[in-house]
Protein backbone atom coordinates (compact mmCIF):
# COMPACT_ATOMS: atom_id res chain seq x y z
CA UNK A 1 0.00 0.00 0.00
CA UNK A 2 2.77 2.43 0.88
CA UNK A 3 4.55 1.69 -2.39
CA UNK A 4 1.35 2.14 -4.41
CA UNK A 5 0.55 5.46 -2.73
CA UNK A 6 4.06 6.70 -3.49
CA UNK A 7 3.79 5.61 -7.13
CA UNK A 8 0.45 7.39 -7.56
CA UNK A 9 1.71 10.40 -5.57
CA UNK A 10 -1.21 10.38 -3.16
CA UNK A 11 0.90 11.86 -0.40
CA UNK A 12 -1.95 12.98 1.81
CA UNK A 13 -3.45 9.49 1.83
CA UNK A 14 -0.01 8.06 2.59
CA UNK A 15 0.58 10.30 5.59
CA UNK A 16 -2.91 9.72 6.94
CA UNK A 17 -2.50 5.96 6.49
CA UNK A 18 0.79 5.82 8.41
CA UNK A 19 -0.35 8.37 10.97
CA UNK A 20 -3.55 6.44 11.70
CA UNK A 21 -1.61 3.23 12.33
CA UNK A 22 0.75 5.02 14.73
CA UNK A 23 -2.13 6.81 16.46
CA UNK A 24 -4.14 3.62 16.92
CA UNK A 25 -1.13 1.86 18.41
CA UNK A 26 -0.52 4.79 20.78
CA UNK A 27 -4.18 4.98 21.88
CA UNK A 28 -4.44 1.21 22.42
CA UNK A 29 -1.20 1.12 24.43
CA UNK A 30 -2.25 3.96 26.72
CA UNK A 31 -5.79 2.64 27.24
CA UNK A 32 -4.47 -0.83 28.10
CA UNK A 33 -2.08 0.63 30.66
CA UNK A 34 -4.85 2.69 32.25
CA UNK A 35 -7.38 -0.17 32.49
CA UNK A 36 -4.78 -2.91 33.17
CA UNK A 37 -7.17 -5.75 32.43
CA UNK A 38 -5.79 -9.26 32.85
CA UNK A 39 -5.97 -12.03 30.30
CA UNK A 40 -8.89 -14.50 30.55
CA UNK A 41 -8.82 -16.21 33.95
CA UNK A 42 -9.72 -19.84 34.63
CA UNK A 43 -9.01 -21.21 31.14
CA UNK A 44 -5.88 -22.55 29.51
CA UNK A 45 -4.13 -19.93 27.35
CA UNK A 46 -2.58 -21.70 24.38
CA UNK A 47 -1.65 -18.61 22.36
CA UNK A 48 1.30 -16.19 22.64
CA UNK A 49 0.50 -12.97 24.49
CA UNK A 50 2.09 -9.99 26.21
CA UNK A 51 0.86 -6.94 28.09
CA UNK A 52 -2.68 -6.28 29.21
CA UNK A 53 -5.79 -7.58 27.54
CA UNK A 54 -8.14 -4.67 26.75
CA UNK A 55 -8.33 -3.55 23.98
CA UNK A 56 -6.84 -6.23 21.75
CA UNK A 57 -3.77 -4.62 20.14
CA UNK A 58 -3.42 -7.09 17.22
CA UNK A 59 -7.10 -6.70 16.34
CA UNK A 60 -6.87 -2.90 16.55
CA UNK A 61 -3.72 -2.85 14.38
CA UNK A 62 -5.29 -5.09 11.75
CA UNK A 63 -8.48 -2.99 11.76
CA UNK A 64 -6.52 0.24 11.30
CA UNK A 65 -4.42 -1.26 8.50
CA UNK A 66 -7.37 -2.73 6.59
CA UNK A 67 -9.51 0.41 6.88
CA UNK A 68 -6.54 2.51 5.78
CA UNK A 69 -5.98 0.30 2.75
CA UNK A 70 -9.67 0.47 1.87
CA UNK A 71 -9.94 4.28 2.05
CA UNK A 72 -6.60 4.98 0.37
CA UNK A 73 -6.66 2.37 -2.40
CA UNK A 74 -10.29 1.60 -3.32
CA UNK A 75 -12.47 4.14 -5.18
CA UNK A 76 -15.77 5.00 -3.54
CA UNK A 77 -18.57 2.72 -4.73
CA UNK A 78 -18.93 -1.00 -5.27
CA UNK A 79 -15.25 -1.85 -4.79
CA UNK A 80 -14.98 0.01 -1.49
CA UNK A 81 -18.25 -1.43 -0.20
CA UNK A 82 -17.08 -4.93 -1.06
CA UNK A 83 -13.77 -4.28 0.73
CA UNK A 84 -15.68 -3.26 3.87
CA UNK A 85 -17.45 -6.63 3.94
CA UNK A 86 -14.06 -8.29 3.52
CA UNK A 87 -12.70 -6.30 6.47
CA UNK A 88 -15.59 -7.50 8.61
CA UNK A 89 -14.86 -11.12 7.73
CA UNK A 90 -11.12 -10.85 8.43
CA UNK A 91 -11.60 -9.10 11.77
CA UNK A 92 -14.23 -11.62 12.83
CA UNK A 93 -11.88 -14.47 11.92
CA UNK A 94 -8.98 -12.96 13.88
CA UNK A 95 -11.21 -12.25 16.89
CA UNK A 96 -12.58 -15.80 16.98
CA UNK A 97 -9.06 -17.22 16.67
CA UNK A 98 -7.76 -15.13 19.59
CA UNK A 99 -10.71 -16.10 21.77
CA UNK A 100 -10.15 -19.79 20.91
CA UNK A 101 -6.48 -19.41 21.90
CA UNK A 102 -7.61 -17.91 25.20
CA UNK A 103 -5.64 -14.67 24.87
CA UNK A 104 -8.61 -12.27 24.48
CA UNK A 105 -12.04 -11.75 25.99
CA UNK A 106 -14.88 -11.08 23.53
CA UNK A 107 -14.98 -7.46 24.74
CA UNK A 108 -11.21 -7.14 24.08
CA UNK A 109 -11.82 -8.04 20.46
CA UNK A 110 -14.77 -5.66 20.24
CA UNK A 111 -12.74 -2.83 21.79
CA UNK A 112 -9.89 -3.40 19.34
CA UNK A 113 -12.26 -3.33 16.36
CA UNK A 114 -14.02 -0.17 17.55
CA UNK A 115 -10.75 1.62 18.30
CA UNK A 116 -8.95 0.66 15.11
CA UNK A 117 -11.87 1.32 12.79
CA UNK A 118 -13.04 4.55 14.44
CA UNK A 119 -9.68 6.34 14.63
CA UNK A 120 -8.72 5.45 11.05
CA UNK A 121 -12.15 6.19 9.60
CA UNK A 122 -12.36 9.60 11.28
CA UNK A 123 -8.84 10.48 10.07
CA UNK A 124 -9.63 9.66 6.45
CA UNK A 125 -13.08 11.28 6.53
CA UNK A 126 -11.80 14.59 7.92
CA UNK A 127 -8.32 14.88 6.40
CA UNK A 128 -8.93 13.25 3.01
CA UNK A 129 -12.67 13.70 2.32
CA UNK A 130 -13.64 11.89 -0.85
CA UNK A 131 -15.25 14.99 -2.41
CA UNK A 132 -11.91 16.80 -2.27
CA UNK A 133 -9.39 13.93 -2.52
CA UNK A 134 -11.16 11.19 -4.48
CA UNK A 135 -9.40 7.88 -4.98
CA UNK A 136 -9.20 7.21 -8.70
CA UNK A 137 -6.66 5.93 -11.16
CA UNK A 138 -7.35 8.41 -13.95
CA UNK A 139 -4.67 10.94 -14.76
CA UNK A 140 -5.91 14.08 -13.03
CA UNK A 141 -4.48 16.88 -10.93
CA UNK A 142 -5.31 16.97 -7.25
CA UNK A 143 -6.09 20.68 -7.61
CA UNK A 144 -9.31 19.80 -9.45
CA UNK A 145 -12.35 19.16 -7.31
CA UNK A 146 -15.17 16.92 -8.43
CA UNK A 147 -18.11 18.96 -9.76
CA UNK A 148 -21.00 16.62 -9.13
CA UNK A 149 -23.66 15.78 -6.57
CA UNK A 150 -23.96 18.11 -3.61
CA UNK A 151 -21.18 20.50 -4.72
CA UNK A 152 -22.78 21.09 -8.14
CA UNK A 153 -26.15 21.79 -6.49
CA UNK A 154 -24.50 24.17 -4.01
CA UNK A 155 -22.82 26.08 -6.85
CA UNK A 156 -26.10 26.54 -8.70
CA UNK A 157 -27.92 27.68 -5.57
CA UNK A 158 -25.16 30.10 -4.54
CA UNK A 159 -24.97 31.71 -8.00
CA UNK A 160 -28.72 32.22 -8.07
CA UNK A 161 -28.94 33.64 -4.54
CA UNK A 162 -25.79 35.79 -4.51
CA UNK A 163 -25.48 36.99 -8.12
CA UNK A 164 -29.08 36.56 -9.32
CA UNK A 165 -28.09 34.22 -12.15
CA UNK A 166 -30.26 31.39 -13.44
CA UNK A 167 -27.75 28.60 -13.97
CA UNK A 168 -28.45 26.08 -16.71
CA UNK A 169 -25.24 24.04 -16.46
CA UNK A 170 -21.92 23.87 -14.64
CA UNK A 171 -19.03 21.88 -16.08
CA UNK A 172 -15.24 21.68 -15.72
CA UNK A 173 -13.37 23.66 -18.37
CA UNK A 174 -9.77 23.37 -19.66
CA UNK A 175 -8.50 21.50 -16.61
CA UNK A 176 -5.19 20.68 -18.24
CA UNK A 177 -3.92 24.26 -17.93
CA UNK A 178 -4.89 24.82 -14.31
CA UNK A 179 -2.79 23.86 -11.30
CA UNK A 180 -4.20 25.92 -8.42
CA UNK A 181 -7.98 25.89 -8.85
CA UNK A 182 -10.86 24.15 -10.60
CA UNK A 183 -11.88 26.11 -13.74
CA UNK A 184 -15.55 25.97 -14.70
CA UNK A 185 -17.76 26.99 -17.59
CA UNK A 186 -21.19 28.12 -16.48
CA UNK A 187 -24.18 28.49 -18.79
CA UNK A 188 -26.51 31.25 -17.62
CA UNK A 189 -30.08 31.79 -18.81
CA UNK A 190 -30.70 35.00 -20.71
CA UNK A 191 -31.66 36.41 -24.07
CA UNK A 192 -29.67 34.73 -25.46
CA UNK A 193 -28.13 32.25 -23.02
CA UNK A 194 -24.49 33.06 -22.30
CA UNK A 195 -21.43 31.28 -20.97
CA UNK A 196 -19.35 32.59 -18.08
CA UNK A 197 -16.03 31.46 -16.70
CA UNK A 198 -15.47 30.67 -13.03
CA UNK A 199 -12.68 29.43 -10.79
CA UNK A 200 -13.49 27.31 -7.78
CA UNK A 201 -11.05 27.81 -4.93
CA UNK A 202 -11.02 25.64 -1.81
CA UNK A 203 -9.06 25.68 1.42
CA UNK A 204 -7.00 22.81 -0.02
CA UNK A 205 -5.71 25.15 -2.75
CA UNK A 206 -4.63 27.66 -0.10
CA UNK A 207 -2.78 24.99 1.87
CA UNK A 208 -1.12 23.75 -1.32
CA UNK A 209 -0.02 27.32 -2.07
CA UNK A 210 1.52 27.58 1.39
CA UNK A 211 3.56 24.40 0.88
CA UNK A 212 4.55 25.54 -2.63
CA UNK A 213 5.84 28.87 -1.34
CA UNK A 214 7.61 27.20 1.56
CA UNK A 215 9.40 24.98 -0.96
CA UNK A 216 10.41 27.99 -3.06
CA UNK A 217 11.71 29.74 0.05
CA UNK A 218 13.87 26.74 0.87
CA UNK A 219 15.17 26.56 -2.72
CA UNK A 220 15.65 30.23 -3.54
CA UNK A 221 15.22 32.31 -0.42
CA UNK A 222 12.46 34.80 0.27
CA UNK A 223 11.32 35.98 -3.14
CA UNK A 224 9.54 39.26 -3.65
CA UNK A 225 5.83 39.25 -2.77
CA UNK A 226 5.57 35.49 -2.34
CA UNK A 227 3.74 35.52 0.95
CA UNK A 228 1.13 32.78 1.49
CA UNK A 229 -2.50 33.81 1.76
CA UNK A 230 -4.05 33.62 5.24
CA UNK A 231 -7.36 32.24 3.98
CA UNK A 232 -9.08 31.11 0.81
CA UNK A 233 -11.35 34.15 1.08
CA UNK A 234 -8.32 36.46 0.90
CA UNK A 235 -7.00 34.58 -2.13
CA UNK A 236 -10.25 35.05 -4.06
CA UNK A 237 -10.61 38.68 -2.99
CA UNK A 238 -7.07 39.43 -4.16
CA UNK A 239 -7.64 37.95 -7.62
CA UNK A 240 -10.90 39.86 -7.99
CA UNK A 241 -9.08 43.06 -6.99
CA UNK A 242 -6.24 42.47 -9.48
CA UNK A 243 -8.72 41.79 -12.29
CA UNK A 244 -10.33 45.17 -11.66
CA UNK A 245 -6.98 46.98 -11.43
CA UNK A 246 -5.73 45.44 -14.67
CA UNK A 247 -9.01 46.07 -16.46
CA UNK A 248 -8.94 49.73 -15.44
CA UNK A 249 -5.34 49.99 -16.69
CA UNK A 250 -6.38 48.68 -20.10
CA UNK A 251 -4.79 45.24 -19.78
CA UNK A 252 -6.92 42.68 -21.67
CA UNK A 253 -8.29 40.52 -18.85
CA UNK A 254 -11.70 39.00 -18.18
CA UNK A 255 -14.42 41.21 -16.69
CA UNK A 256 -15.12 40.19 -13.07
CA UNK A 257 -18.75 39.54 -12.12
CA UNK A 258 -18.22 38.93 -8.43
CA UNK A 259 -17.34 36.42 -5.74
CA UNK A 260 -19.67 33.62 -4.65
CA UNK A 261 -19.42 31.87 -1.30
CA UNK A 262 -20.09 28.13 -1.46
CA UNK A 263 -18.89 27.01 1.99
CA UNK A 264 -17.85 29.82 4.39
CA UNK A 265 -14.06 30.01 4.74
CA UNK A 266 -13.65 26.80 2.69
CA UNK A 267 -14.93 27.16 -0.88
CA UNK A 268 -15.43 30.27 -3.05
CA UNK A 269 -16.01 30.93 -6.73
CA UNK A 270 -14.73 33.87 -8.75
CA UNK A 271 -17.02 34.52 -11.73
CA UNK A 272 -15.77 36.36 -14.83
CA UNK A 273 -16.56 36.73 -18.49
CA UNK A 274 -15.49 33.94 -20.83
CA UNK A 275 -13.17 34.51 -23.80
CA UNK A 276 -15.29 32.39 -26.10
CA UNK A 277 -13.44 31.14 -29.15
CA UNK A 278 -10.00 32.04 -27.80
CA UNK A 279 -7.28 29.39 -27.69
CA UNK A 280 -4.10 28.98 -25.72
CA UNK A 281 -1.03 30.49 -27.35
CA UNK A 282 0.68 27.11 -27.29
CA UNK A 283 -2.02 25.78 -29.60
CA UNK A 284 -2.48 28.85 -31.82
CA UNK A 285 -0.86 30.39 -34.87
CA UNK A 286 1.49 33.10 -33.60
CA UNK A 287 2.17 35.61 -36.35
CA UNK A 288 3.47 39.17 -36.28
CA UNK A 289 0.10 40.60 -35.26
CA UNK A 290 -0.12 38.31 -32.24
CA UNK A 291 3.51 38.99 -31.31
CA UNK A 292 3.03 42.77 -31.52
CA UNK A 293 -0.12 42.71 -29.38
CA UNK A 294 1.42 40.43 -26.74
CA UNK A 295 4.49 42.65 -26.42
CA UNK A 296 2.24 45.73 -26.31
CA UNK A 297 0.46 44.22 -23.31
CA UNK A 298 3.76 43.69 -21.51
CA UNK A 299 4.75 47.29 -22.28
CA UNK A 300 1.39 48.44 -20.93
CA UNK A 301 1.91 46.51 -17.68
CA UNK A 302 5.37 48.03 -17.32
CA UNK A 303 4.00 51.54 -17.77
CA UNK A 304 1.09 50.86 -15.39
CA UNK A 305 3.24 49.44 -12.62
CA UNK A 306 1.89 45.88 -12.88
CA UNK A 307 3.35 42.40 -13.22
CA UNK A 308 1.51 39.22 -14.12
CA UNK A 309 4.16 36.87 -12.64
CA UNK A 310 2.73 33.71 -14.24
CA UNK A 311 3.00 34.20 -17.99
CA UNK A 312 2.88 30.81 -19.70
CA UNK A 313 1.11 29.39 -22.79
CA UNK A 314 -2.00 28.38 -20.80
CA UNK A 315 -2.41 31.93 -19.45
CA UNK A 316 -1.94 33.75 -22.77
CA UNK A 317 -5.01 33.36 -24.98
CA UNK A 318 -5.12 34.27 -28.67
CA UNK A 319 -8.48 35.65 -29.86
CA UNK A 320 -9.94 35.59 -33.32
CA UNK A 321 -8.88 39.18 -34.10
CA UNK A 322 -5.21 38.30 -33.46
CA UNK A 323 -5.17 40.03 -30.07
CA UNK A 324 -4.24 38.35 -26.84
CA UNK A 325 -5.86 38.17 -23.42
CA UNK A 326 -4.31 37.31 -20.07
CA UNK A 327 -5.96 35.02 -17.55
CA UNK A 328 -5.11 33.70 -14.08
CA UNK A 329 -4.00 36.91 -12.38
CA UNK A 330 -4.20 35.51 -8.83
CA UNK A 331 -0.47 36.03 -8.25
CA UNK A 332 -0.07 39.33 -10.07
CA UNK A 333 1.51 42.29 -8.34
CA UNK A 334 1.03 46.04 -8.11
CA UNK A 335 4.23 48.15 -8.14
CA UNK A 336 6.59 45.24 -8.68
CA UNK A 337 10.36 45.47 -8.75
CA UNK A 338 12.19 45.84 -12.09
CA UNK A 339 13.26 42.20 -11.70
CA UNK A 340 9.62 41.02 -11.72
CA UNK A 341 8.79 43.14 -14.76
CA UNK A 342 11.90 41.93 -16.58
CA UNK A 343 10.87 38.32 -15.87
CA UNK A 344 7.43 39.02 -17.39
CA UNK A 345 9.03 40.27 -20.60
CA UNK A 346 11.32 37.25 -20.86
CA UNK A 347 8.49 34.81 -20.22
CA UNK A 348 6.24 36.45 -22.83
CA UNK A 349 9.00 36.35 -25.43
CA UNK A 350 9.59 32.67 -24.67
CA UNK A 351 5.87 31.91 -24.95
CA UNK A 352 5.75 33.62 -28.35
CA UNK A 353 8.95 31.97 -29.60
CA UNK A 354 7.58 28.49 -28.94
CA UNK A 355 5.12 28.97 -31.83
CA UNK A 356 7.29 31.24 -34.01
CA UNK A 357 11.04 31.87 -33.77
CA UNK A 358 13.37 33.73 -31.38
CA UNK A 359 14.66 35.93 -34.21
CA UNK A 360 11.17 37.08 -35.19
CA UNK A 361 10.13 37.78 -31.60
CA UNK A 362 13.36 39.65 -30.86
CA UNK A 363 12.99 41.82 -33.95
CA UNK A 364 9.40 42.78 -33.05
CA UNK A 365 10.33 43.37 -29.39
CA UNK A 366 12.84 46.07 -30.42
CA UNK A 367 9.86 48.24 -31.48
CA UNK A 368 8.78 48.61 -27.84
CA UNK A 369 11.83 47.72 -25.74
CA UNK A 370 15.49 48.66 -25.91
CA UNK A 371 18.19 46.03 -26.44
CA UNK A 372 19.25 46.66 -22.84
CA UNK A 373 15.70 45.91 -21.61
CA UNK A 374 15.71 42.57 -23.42
CA UNK A 375 19.23 41.70 -22.29
CA UNK A 376 18.27 42.47 -18.69
CA UNK A 377 15.10 40.37 -19.01
CA UNK A 378 17.01 37.27 -20.06
CA UNK A 379 19.69 37.92 -17.47
CA UNK A 380 16.93 37.88 -14.85
CA UNK A 381 15.09 34.82 -16.11
CA UNK A 382 15.82 31.45 -14.50
CA UNK A 383 14.00 28.32 -13.39
CA UNK A 384 12.44 30.21 -10.49
CA UNK A 385 10.77 32.72 -12.84
CA UNK A 386 9.46 30.20 -15.39
CA UNK A 387 8.40 27.04 -13.46
CA UNK A 388 5.60 26.22 -15.93
CA UNK A 389 7.45 26.78 -19.19
CA UNK A 390 10.00 23.96 -19.18
CA UNK A 391 7.86 21.29 -20.83
CA UNK A 392 6.77 23.53 -23.70
CA UNK A 393 10.33 24.78 -24.22
CA UNK A 394 11.63 21.21 -24.46
CA UNK A 395 9.01 20.46 -27.08
CA UNK A 396 10.27 23.41 -29.12
CA UNK A 397 13.49 21.45 -29.72
CA UNK A 398 15.98 24.23 -28.99
CA UNK A 399 17.29 26.26 -26.08
CA UNK A 400 15.19 29.38 -26.50
CA UNK A 401 16.78 31.18 -23.56
CA UNK A 402 20.25 30.71 -25.07
CA UNK A 403 18.99 31.93 -28.46
CA UNK A 404 17.64 35.16 -26.99
CA UNK A 405 20.80 35.72 -24.96
CA UNK A 406 22.85 35.45 -28.15
CA UNK A 407 20.60 37.95 -29.93
CA UNK A 408 20.62 40.47 -27.06
CA UNK A 409 23.67 42.45 -25.89
CA UNK A 410 25.83 40.70 -23.26
CA UNK A 411 24.59 41.04 -19.70
CA UNK A 412 25.82 39.37 -16.52
CA UNK A 413 23.25 37.01 -14.92
CA UNK A 414 21.03 38.47 -12.21
CA UNK A 415 21.08 36.12 -9.23
CA UNK A 416 17.93 35.53 -7.21
CA UNK A 417 19.36 33.14 -4.61
CA UNK A 418 19.05 34.86 -1.26
CA UNK A 419 20.32 33.34 1.98
CA UNK A 420 18.86 34.71 5.19
CA UNK A 421 18.42 33.71 8.82
CA UNK A 422 14.79 32.84 8.05
CA UNK A 423 15.71 30.57 5.13
CA UNK A 424 18.41 28.80 7.17
CA UNK A 425 16.01 28.34 10.08
CA UNK A 426 13.24 26.98 7.86
CA UNK A 427 15.61 24.57 6.13
CA UNK A 428 16.96 23.27 9.42
CA UNK A 429 13.45 23.01 10.87
CA UNK A 430 12.08 21.07 7.91
CA UNK A 431 15.06 18.68 7.93
CA UNK A 432 14.80 18.10 11.68
CA UNK A 433 11.03 17.57 11.51
CA UNK A 434 11.48 14.99 8.76
CA UNK A 435 14.10 13.07 10.76
CA UNK A 436 11.97 13.10 13.92
CA UNK A 437 8.85 12.03 12.04
CA UNK A 438 10.65 9.10 10.39
CA UNK A 439 12.16 8.06 13.70
CA UNK A 440 8.80 8.24 15.49
CA UNK A 441 6.93 6.28 12.82
CA UNK A 442 9.65 3.62 12.66
CA UNK A 443 9.74 3.26 16.42
CA UNK A 444 5.97 2.93 16.74
CA UNK A 445 5.72 0.44 13.88
CA UNK A 446 8.48 -1.67 15.43
CA UNK A 447 6.75 -1.58 18.80
CA UNK A 448 3.50 -2.61 17.16
CA UNK A 449 5.27 -5.53 15.50
CA UNK A 450 4.63 -4.17 12.01
CA UNK A 451 8.33 -3.86 11.12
Amino acid sequence: TVAALVVYKRWRHLFVFLGAIVLVHSVVSNVSLILARSRPVGIEIIGVWEGFSYPSAPVASLAATLVGITYSMFPRGRLRNGAKWGIGGLLAGLGLARMYLGVDHPTDVLGGIVGGVTVTLVAFRFITPNDVFPVNYRRARTAHLAIDGRRADSIRTALEEQLGMTVLSVEPFHLEGSFGSTPLRIKVAGDPDTYLFAKLYASTHMRADRWYKLGRTLLYGRLEDEQPFSSVRRLVQYEDYLLRVMRDAGVPVADPYGIVEIVPEREYILVTSLFDGASESGESVVDEAVIDDALRVVRLMWDSGLAHRDIKPANVLVRGDKTIALIDVAFSQVRPSPWRQAADLANMMLVLAIRSSPEQVYERALRLFTPHDIAEAFAATSEVTRPSLHKMMRMAGEDLVACFRELAPPHSPIKVQRWSVRRIGLTAGVALSGVLAIAMVTSNLQTAGLL
